[in-house]
């Protein structure tokens, strides 16, 4: 494992060109699977968001910039980019590295677990989307959701659209003047606005949270880097709170898990790496 041994702390990744870390997304995926079936673990949702834990490390700067995993089952590639591959020979064992996010393992965990099913998280979400000069990125995991994610030139031009200050200011100084003209002004801004409210809709799945105070971004693929840096660092650069949504595929690159309609091996104990 050529790139994986290069990874002493998240700012070695700088270091990588894209061909390197495609593979070193295949590096994490054959080191995961390897380690958690010796030791049983959450193997299916880390194989899931390789290729978004190495952007989000690549776009932010850990410690400094806050990462928090909800759940923290989902934080074993956050734990290897920060340096700790080596505790994987004893995962969830004395003298290994915790199955959650540990602040006694390292800096990089500052909240060892947490659930977006709990009142408290709703209620945090709440506060945030009332701050809207409060800079967070919420990054939304969406694997083995029922639609389809959105591509194409179109898709891609109105999700930058939308997180955009300019366009903000454009709907408006569009309302200004329309509601300004007699007669016709009003319509004409009630059709519109409807018109980008049914456009929306239809090209995401976003209502909800634009309702709840918080920008789009997305969809994007979850699996592939630039696409992903370009959307966090966009989501970066904005004053207020950002959701992301990516879309991964949970159990990636393993074919017994993507074999198991059930769970994806959510969570498994001693495995045969190769058949599962």
């Amino acid at each position: 494992m050529k790139h994986l041994s290069r990874i002493k702390s998240p700012g070695d990744l700088a270091r990588f060109s894209n061909e390197e870390l495609i593979e070193l997304a295949a590096e994490i995926r054959t080191f995961l699977i390897e380690k958690v079936s010796k030791s049983g673990g959450h193997l299916g949702p880390n194989l899931g968001i390789v290729e978004l834990s190495i952007a989000l490390h690549r776009v932010f700067e850990s410690p400094q910039d806050v990462m928090v995993y909800d759940t923290g089952h989902q934080s074993y590639v956050h734990k290897i980019l920060t340096g700790r591959a080596a505790g994987f020979e004893k995962l969830r064992q004395r003298g290994g590295i915790a199955g959650y996010p540990s602040r006694a393992e390292s800096e990089h965990d500052v909240i060892e677990n947490s659930h977006a099913s709990g009142g408290m998280s709703w209620e945090a979400l709440n506060n945030i989307a009332a701050s809207d000069d409060l800079k967070l990125v919420i990054v939304v995991n969406d694997n083995e959701r029922s639609y389809s994610p959105t591509i194409g030139g179109v898709a891609t031009y109105l999700s930058t659209l939308r997180a955009t200050k300019g366009y903000e200011k454009f709907l408006d100084w569009g309302k200004q003047v329309l509601e300004k003209t007699p007669v016709v002004g009003n319509p004409i801004y009630e059709t519109l606005h409807g018109m980008k409210k049914g456009i929306k809709d239809i090209v995401a799945p976003q209502g909800m949270f634009e309702d709840l105070g918080l920008k789009y971004l997305g969809p994007v693929d979850g699996h592939d880097i630039p696409a992903l840096e370009r959307a966090l660092m966009q989501a970066k650069k904005f004053s207020g709170p950002v959701l992301v949504h990516a879309i991964t595929e949970k159990g990636r690159g393993h074919a017994p898990a993507l074999n198991d309609e059930a769970e994806k091996f959510h969570a498994v104990g001693v495995v045969d790496p190769e058949t599962g």
